[in-house]
């Protein structure tokens, strides 16, 4: 009985130790220091490699972006995508975001929260998708659950709770559909620079 409690006791401990290794280098260590760094190539070489998202050569991730930490659910960006300085992205429930797609600094993504009404404060998470060229503006809130078609816009500060057709031009809180973009859309989001 002794050798099992030991045993039970060991296996608490490492569970423990296990816990502060994964916040020290998911949370503190990526969204404390590596996000700081002001080389883009060494950011991203951490988020691919270390923090295990699968992510384009050619995404460009700015400094100061804070990611939400997931060992479980790795963040999809495809090529050209081009995300500005301090911008969330929470992949918890699951974040796939396309290729050329430009979001404006401050922007912020969400995959979970709490349940309004729950007496415990529950989290839930649900999925996000972006589609390809989309252009999220500066201060913009993309909500747990929500598809952004591809093309869409969406202006700054808008609120969105539910999905965006695409070529939709989308603003306000909660955003509601104001207008429509071009569908001749073929630009491709190549600008690059060392040091932001």
């Amino acid at each position: 009985m002794k050798e099992f409690l030991f045993f039970i006791k060991r296996l608490y401990v490492c569970k423990v130790v296990m816990k502060f290794v994964y916040m020290f280098i998911f949370e503190y260590l990526s969204n404390h220091i590596v996000n700081k760094i002001p080389v883009h190539r060494l950011r991203w070489l951490f988020i691919r490699y270390v923090l295990r998202h699968n992510i384009s050569y050619h995404t460009y991730i700015h400094m100061n972006v804070y990611i939400y930490p997931n060992l479980f659910s790795p963040i999809k960006i495809g090529r050209n995508t081009a995300i500005n300085r301090l911008c969330v992205l929470d992949g918890r429930g699951g974040l796939v975001i396309g290729d050329n797609v430009n979001i404006s600094a401050e922007a912020a993504l969400y995959t979970g929260g709490h349940e309004i009404d729950s007496p415990d404060f529950a989290f839930y998470s649900k999925p996000v998708c972006i589609g390809n060229r989309v252009w999220i503006g500066t201060r913009a809130m993309i909500m747990p659950g929500v598809t952004i078609g591809e093309g869409a816009v969406i202006l700054p500060g808008a609120v969105v709770v539910k999905d965006v057709a695409p070529y939709a031009i989308v603003g306000g809180m909660p955003a509601e559909q104001i207008g429509k973009r071009s569908f001749d859309l073929n630009y491709e989001l190549t600008w690059r620079t060392m040091f932001l």
